[in-house]
């Protein structure tokens, strides 16, 4: 199967993967021997996406079943998640697809389904989306977005709703970008995506596993990182403070009645990069 080509600066993705590398060396001995790598083919994007969506529907993610059809939303609250979650799947996988070409990698992290085992099969367990510098300017592909994006979502949410949500994204990003020149943070930076558990492997620390490496590529970079926290109800300042994180604005989200769970705020966070001292 063919390999995915990032377009990501090289030397940016020369160190992620060498400070991917350390980390996995460093949690070699630990119960499932945990590692991270970036997903590097479609099919490994495809597995992400399923595992995005499963995290995000049985967690009952504000961010993802807002423009969902309501009675959607009411099977979702009384545990009928399967047609919802080939639904959202799709758009998901969409979006990732899409962000391979503006400086996207996904990373996700596996571990030994059995733990006793040192080379038996492994279960993907987390996933995640990061932006970073690009090595070529580019933007998502007309078509693609159309006849990919467009029936994905027309497929999860209908018309009126995928319109409610394009307006709200946009919405978000100008938000984003206004904070991003506000604080005087240079076009160069890591931006944040999805970061997603699997909800029978939380507190597992997975997701710390897969966000460090890029916390510490910031700094060795020394890039700021930027990202939106869309879960109130299970995330908020205190949780991404412990990484370095700030607090710097807030934007409500989905002010609009097609929103089938209601407008929420969204805190915009910043991470300064911290100075790595010399040798």
């Amino acid at each position: 199967m063919r390999a995915i080509r990032f377009n990501v600066e090289a030397g940016i993705l020369r160190d992620l993967e060498d400070l991917i590398a350390q980390q996995n060396a460093e949690s070699a001995a630990e119960p499932g021997r945990p590692r991270v790598r970036l997903a590097a083919t479609p099919q490994e994007i495809a597995q992400a996406a399923g595992v995005m969506t499963e995290a995000f529907v049985r967690n009952q993610d504000k961010a993802w079943l807002a423009w969902m059809q309501p009675e959607d939303v009411r099977r979702i609250r009384a545990g009928d998640v399967v047609q919802a979650e080939q639904k959202l799947c799709r758009v998901i996988h969409y979006l990732l697809q899409a962000a391979l070409r503006t400086g996207g990698v996904v990373v996700i992290e596996t571990a030994q389904e059995d733990e006793a085992s040192t080379d038996g099969p492994r279960a993907m367990r987390g996933a995640a989306l990061r932006t970073l510098p690009v090595a070529v300017a580019a933007r998502s592909g007309l078509m693609h977005e159309l006849f990919v994006g467009g029936h994905a979502a027309l497929r999860a949410y209908g018309l009126r709703r995928t319109l409610a949500a394009q307006k709200a994204s946009t919405a978000l990003k100008r938000a984003t970008e206004a904070m991003r020149v506000r604080e005087g943070v240079p076009e160069r930076c890591i931006l944040g995506g999805m970061v997603c558990v699997r909800p029978d492997h939380e507190q597992k620390r997975v997701a710390s596993r897969m966000s460090r490496p890029f916390q510490r590529l910031a700094d060795l970079h020394g890039l700021h990182y930027l990202l939106q926290s869309s879960n109130p109800d299970r995330n908020d300042s205190r949780v991404f403070k412990r990484f370095g994180f700030r607090h710097s604005g807030e934007f409500y989200y989905g002010a609009s009645k097609f929103n089938s769970v209601g407008p929420y705020l969204v805190k915009l966070m910043i991470r300064d990069p911290v100075p790595i001292p010399s040798r």
